[in-house]
């Protein structure tokens, strides 16, 4: 009973399909995840450098 449940709730080992996102992991070079997450990476900096560049204006701006 208790294992019925957990199958219930995590999927029973059935597999649900593919999606391109799963399909680039399985299947991209190591080249390719790498350059991806290159660009990941370096867009996530760049947003996270805007939202303190942004605080600290609001900082500023209140102190004023």
């Amino acid at each position: 009973m208790i294992m019925q449940k957990i199958r219930s709730i995590f999927g029973g080992g059935k597999k649900t399909g593919t999606t391109d996102f799963s399909d680039f992991f399985r299947h991209a070079s190591t080249q390719e995840k790498e350059k991806v997450f290159r660009e990941v990476l370096r867009g996530a900096n760049e947003d996270q450098r805007k939202l303190v560049e942004r605080y600290k204006r609001e900082i500023v701006d209140k102190a004023v």
